[in-house]
């Protein structure tokens, strides 16, 4: 098949000339706007550059109708068309044919016409580059332009005249005034300027005395200027301190321009930035000239003749100028300046969106486009475009376009086709570059420059690589606006042409004479093209990575990865595998940033470049003493163990953690040299704790000629078998040794005590020392990233390369059992080595091990989870389906563990119990021939059979306590049932489970129908042991609470039994449900056996329904207190009543009795007392007012005072009167003095008082009155 020729050189579509012009695409102002024809001719004009000239004429509109001074900036990137903007506006405002003409113009023109017509603007441009000061160069400039069009009239009076006037002094005075006036223009009569009359001697004298500003001095100054001054005027032009100042010479030329007819002055101030950037290094004329700013829109007169219009092209704020140094009161008088201007000042800006449309026109025009015949090479750019746009993965195409930062930037297909072959991300990069880092050209003629230089190679359908941009960079031979600009870029060519650069030629063994021949496209041979292109997409890189140090802010240089530097440079690294430029780029970067400190690897995927600009290398050397095999093995355990997890230990093995199918385990590492049997004797292959592994890992390097295939030969003669594992790493080339070696010096610079990096850097200032230090780090930094990459090669993890390990050794697992055949994990990252290990080791210890981690999490089981389990497992069994809904937080800890456990099967929302293990154990006792109780130990060595589970403890213990939920067996300890029954982690190897005797199904259900009436709870319907045990604890727990209560209210009730009419032999009523409660409660709580306190509830003679008996003991409390409070005299009183009110009396006495019979749930008997008592209450009382008519006298208090012997009243009658008084203290003392049908107000006051005097006692004395 015949080889498919290479498209066309874009040069066969694309005019690009053999070599640049250094005057191409630059406008200077002053040509522009004296050949308007041709400037418009090439003039693109978008429709939002049209909106620009109409702010600008709008801007003159209003000048022109306030007569005020308007200043604007007109403010662009270089490439912008900031000079063709105002030679287009000079010609729009001039009426020139070729700018009204333009179609574009058409609706500006309809807006505008009627203000315009009728005025006369005098507009004068200025390109500022060679200027001495804005006074020499505007006020100079005016002169010169108006003399041009107008080269009768007077000079304007804007030169400092005191040396003219002095000159001319000395004149006169030689040649006497009849020779000096006739010199003089005007003939001593009005001249056609208007001069009033000639000179004469008085006026002469006059003018020669005159202050600066009076007229007749001003008159004089332009008459000499004129005729005997000629020549003043001349040298005048270059010296910048020849003129007025800027403020009165804009208001002397404003007057000018009025007196030549004109409406408005306006100016145009092109190179203004550019020519104040060039004197960026003068820091007292920055100062001056920058304050002049503002007089171009305010002076110190009110207003000026004419309104003065300017327009200033700016591609850099003012602000950036103002010099690094100026600090202080300096400096705020500089911000106070530029920000009045910035207030003043209208802003019109030419925007970057219309770089497309201009580049397209001025810098990609197409083949024959001129002639008229270009549809061809539009034809065939066009499709070129469309196979490029298709053939581009969209990660790739994003960064082209710029939209990849997702911010909603960036470009769009169509700008893209326009700036074909310039990704919209190489323009925008290109607007920010050239107006940073040059002074003099434009990002045009950047771009010209670029294609010139790839006329020879670049061919349809490629683009133009971001990198390329540095080399026309760097060649230029032009400066930054900054001095810190200036500074990096030069440290940034210095790194470049010193560093990186001889380093990619040595790499790719290629030279500058290669390099040119293939740039001119002679014929070079394979191999020889294959390391030119290599070197060339290396290089890009790197230069990319230089423009993202210069140029940070830039979009497309922002947050640079591998993936975004390959887009940038699209075309430049190629991979066999779509998408596996990223990688190669990754990969070398990892080699450079180790080689080279100012390449900074960030975390994830990004990239940077620093720049530094102190050699390091002396720092370095002092570090030489640090490096030994020793340090380097230590350095390698180091990365190591970090990567696999692995916390060092002063031991001899260390222990790894792994979480292998949900469970957690340790393998034990040693760290040594396999071949040699001094350093790892035999027995270190032999694990220390029974039943775990050990790993062995040698490091990937060894002394003399030895090798790995001895570390392997000597795992292979050892003649026992143990669960040991070895890993035989290749060995490191000699370069990527040295690389070790190199890491361990700035490691012991760096995290060594703080004077070690000090004395090392003792001959750099201390500024340098800071960024040595900073330097050093990165390379450390980047080196430990890339010594990770290389002994995951090493180690058997990713591809070997052979610039970096010995490619021929991959035997690397060797195990001294089974499993024989270990893999490594090829391709992932060193800390997923132990997971995988474990695997394969503890699958074949345990086969039989659930997994509990499907998804290698490695996420390990808690008993917090194992608990929840458990709580189903009983829930499914106590609700006698074996099944129960589990709520939704839980569905999947119970799936995870219950499923693969074998504990049932947990569907989608509910969860079915299965009787795996209960046949598994119970046929393991029937095959030993165990009947009884089953032991622990007996039950652990069962988890294992058939095949080996390993089991965690907590998951064992689940299993167990699941057995024992599901068969209804009682935990035991020596002999003894356990209460409360162990907790889940509890279950220790000295238990057993015993089958435990069920209490008969009439008792049970009896026992909890009357546990819900006695004290209000009810165990579950199933008598299951653990259930039965806790149903017991609980009425233990009853008993206790109420018993003393219950034994109160039989004392209480058998004390007042006279009273209430109580028979303490009776077998219904109150006082034998309360004997009834009193013995049951002191049953429950008793140290019986559960099953016969279950048959006592169930079987004791309640003397009625146990609703009865569980009122009483229930309200016992509350019975008690009611009987204790009551004032039983009242009672008694109550008894001792005659006719008529002995029968009522009965009766209430009979109604309470009654009351006190009865148990509690039929009447209540603290309310049958309160109600009692009110009645007796009211029925005394009635008595006593009955039998005397009036009411009672009030109870007075007195002083203490002797009082009678007491007497004691009760119900039998008054106590005897010679009971001594006690000495208590001050008492409550009074008397009251009742009628005999009153008694019950006395015994109620008397209540009173002992309530106040609680504990006391309360003598009484009475006398009877006749």
């Amino acid at each position: 098949m015949p080889e498919q020729s290479p498209p066309p050189l874009l040069r066969d579509v694309i005019v690009i000339p053999e070599s640049p012009s250094a005057s191409e695409l630059v406008l200077k102002l002053a040509e522009g706007v004296s050949n308007a024809e041709e400037t418009l001719r090439e003039y693109v004009i978008p429709p939002r550059l049209v909106d620009n000239f109409d702010q600008a004429l709008r801007l003159i509109q209003n000048a022109v109708a306030t007569g005020t001074s308007r200043a604007a900036y007109l403010h662009g990137s270089f490439g912008a068309g900031k000079s063709h903007f105002m030679a287009v506006l000079y010609a729009l405002l001039r009426g020139e044919h070729a700018a009204r003409s333009r179609d574009e113009f058409a609706p500006l023109l309809a807006r505008h016409d009627a203000w315009l017509n009728g005025r006369r603007f005098l507009l004068v441009p200025y390109h500022m580059m060679g200027a001495k000061s804005l006074e020499q160069r505007v006020l100079g400039d005016y002169i010169t332009h108006v003399r041009t069009l107008h080269p009768e009239a007077p000079i304007p009076a804007v030169h400092r005249t005191d040396a003219l006037l002095d000159q001319s002094r000395h004149l006169r005075a030689q040649i006497g005034d009849a020779a000096f006036i006739a010199g003089l223009p005007g003939g001593g009569e009005e001249d056609e300027w208007g001069d009033e009359g000639g000179w004469t001697t008085e006026r002469l004298d006059t003018a020669f005395a005159a202050a600066p500003d009076d007229e007749i001095r001003r008159a004089l100054v332009r008459d000499l200027l004129s005729t005997w001054q000629r020549g003043f005027f001349r040298n005048a032009l270059e010296d910048q301190e020849g003129f007025i100042s800027l403020d009165r010479g804009l208001f002397e030329i404003s007057a000018h321009a009025r007196d030549l007819g004109y409406d408005a002055l306006v100016l145009f101030l092109d190179e203004l930035i550019l020519w104040l950037a060039n004197h960026i290094g003068d820091q007292r004329f920055i100062s001056r000239e920058i304050q002049k700013i503002t007089n171009f829109v305010e002076g110190s007169d009110a207003r000026r003749p004419i309104p003065v219009i300017t327009f200033i092209a700016r591609q850099r704020d003012l602000s950036e100028l103002v010099p690094e140094g100026v600090t202080g009161a300096h400096d705020l008088a500089f911000q106070d300046t530029l920000n009045l201007a910035s207030g003043r000042f209208d802003v019109i800006t030419l925007e970057d969106r219309n770089l497309p449309q201009i580049t397209r026109r001025r810098v990609l025009k197409r083949v024959g486009e001129d002639e008229g015949h270009g549809e061809a090479a539009e034809r065939a750019i066009t499709e070129a475009f469309e196979r490029f746009s298709r053939g581009v993965r969209s990660e790739v195409w994003d960064v082209l376009l710029g939209t990849d930062s997702g911010v909603g930037t960036g470009a769009d297909l169509d700008t893209f086709r326009l700036t074909y072959p310039f990704s919209p991300a190489f323009v925008s990069t290109l607007v920010y570059v050239s107006s940073a880092l040059q002074r003099n050209r434009t990002g045009l003629k950047l771009m010209r420059q670029m294609l010139v230089e790839r006329r020879n190679d670049l061919r349809l359908g490629q683009i133009i690589p971001l990198g390329d941009l540095f080399d026309v960079l760097s060649r230029s031979g032009d400066q930054p606006f900054t001095e810190r600009l200036k500074v990096e870029f030069e440290t940034a060519q210095k790194l470049y042409q010193n560093r990186l650069r001889p380093y990619l030629l040595e790499q790719h063994r290629v030279s500058d004479d290669d390099l040119e021949r293939a740039r001119r496209g002679e014929h070079l041979d394979r191999q020889l093209a294959a390391r030119v292109r290599a070197f060339t997409g290396d290089d890009r890189i790197i230069k990319t990575l230089l423009l993202g140090a210069l140029a940070p802010a830039v979009p497309a240089l922002h947050n640079l990865t591998p993936r975004k530097l390959a887009a940038l440079n699209h075309g430049s690294i190629t991979s066999p595998i779509p998408g596996g430029e990223s990688g190669i780029i990754a990969r070398k970067l990892e080699q450079w940033a180790a080689r080279f400190g100012e390449i900074k690897l960030l975390d994830g995927d990004g990239v940077r470049l620093e720049l530094v600009g102190v050699d390091v290398s002396s720092v370095l050397n002092e570090a030489r003493r640090y490096d030994s095999p020793g340090a380097r093995q230590a350095m390698v355990k180091r990365l190591l163990w970090e990567e696999l997890g692995i916390t060092a230990t002063d031991g001899y093995f260390d222990q790894a953690h792994v979480v292998w199918r949900g469970s957690r385990r340790v393998i034990e590492v040693v760290y040594g040299n396999i071949r040699n049997p001094e350093e790892l004797r035999d027995d270190a292959f032999h694990p220390f704790t029974p039943n775990a592994w050990r790993l062995i890992i040698d490091y990937p390097f060894d002394e003399g000629t030895h090798g790995p295939a001895e570390d392997r030969n000597r795992v292979l003669n050892l003649g026992f078998s143990a669960r040991t594992v070895c890993w035989i790493p290749a060995s490191l080339t000699v370069n990527r040794q040295q690389d070790l070696g190199r890491l361990v010096m700035l490691d012991a610079l760096l995290s060594g005590p703080p004077t070690r990096f000090e004395q090392a850097a003792r001959h750099l200032s201390e500024d340098d020392r800071r960024r040595a230090h900073a330097t050093l780090t990165n390379q450390r930094d980047a080196l430990l990233v890339a010594m990770r990459g290389v002994l995951r090669q090493a180690y058997g993890l990713a591809t070997k390369q052979a610039a970096d390990v010995l490619t021929t050794y991959t035997d690397h697992l060797l195990s001294l059992t089974d499993p024989r055949e270990l893999t490594l994990p090829v391709g992932a990252r060193l800390n997923t080595v132990l997971p995988w290990l474990a695997d394969q080791m503890f699958a074949a210890q345990y086969p039989a091990h659930p997994d509990f981690d499907p998804d290698r999490r490695g996420e390990p089981v808690r008993v917090a989870d194992l608990r929840t389990v458990l709580e189903y497992v009983r829930r499914a069994v106590e609700s006698g389906e074996d099944r129960v809904e589990v709520e939704k937080k839980d569905r999947a800890v119970v799936r995870r563990i219950a499923n693969p456990l074998n504990l049932g099967v947990m569907h989608e929302a509910a969860y079915v119990l299965n009787r795996e293990w209960v046949d598994h154990f119970t046929r393991r006792a029937r095959q030993e021939g165990i009947t009884g109780d089953l032991r622990v130990t007996d039950l652990q060595r069962w988890l294992d059979e058939p095949q080996p589970r390993g089991l965690e403890r907590p998951v064992a213990q689940l299993v167990m306590a699941a057995f024992a939920e599901q068969t209804d067996r009682t935990w035991i300890r020596h002999g003894a049932i356990l209460t409360p029954q162990p907790e889940l982690t509890a279950i220790a190897d000295d238990l057993a489970l015993r089958q435990p005797e069920r209490p008969d199904e009439q008792d049970w259900a009896e026992a909890r129908e009357r546990a819900m009436h006695l004290f209000g709870f009810m165990p579950p319907n199933l008598p299951r042991g653990r259930l039965v045990a806790m149903f017991v604890q609980d009425l233990s727990r009853q008993a206790r609470q109420y018993r003393d209560a219950a034994h109160r209210l039989v004392d209480e009730l058998e004390r007042h039994a006279d009273r209430l009419g109580l028979d303490p032999a009776a077998t219904t009523g109150r006082l034998h449900t309360a004997y009834v409660a009193r013995d049951l409660l002191d049953g429950l709580d008793s140290r019986h056996r559960d099953i016969d306190i279950i048959r006592q509830l169930a079987r004791t003679d309640l003397g009625g329904p146990p609703q009865r008996a569980g009122r009483s003991i229930r309200s016992a409390a509350d019975v008690v207190q009611a009987l204790r409070n009551t004032a039983w005299e009242t009672f008694d009183l109550l008894a001792e009543l005659g006719e008529p009110w002995a029968a009522e009396a009965a009766e209430i006495l009979a109604a309470l009795r009654q009351a006190a019979r009865d148990d509690e749930l039929t009447t209540p008997l603290a309310t049958a007392l309160t109600r009692a008592r009110a009645r007796a209450t009211d029925l005394l009382g009635r008595a006593t007012r009955a039998a005397r008519p009036g009411g009672p006298t009030p109870l007075t208090t007195q002083p203490d005072r002797p009082t009678p012997a007491p007497a004691t009243w009760s119900a039998g009658g008054p106590a005897p009167l010679d009971d001594p008084v006690r000495d208590l203290g001050p008492v409550e003392q009074g008397s009251l003095t009742v009628d005999g049908d009153d008694l019950a107000e006395l015994v109620e006051t008397l209540r009173k008082v002992a309530d106040r005097n609680p504990g006391r006692r309360i003598d009484v004395t009475w006398r009877v009155r006749p």
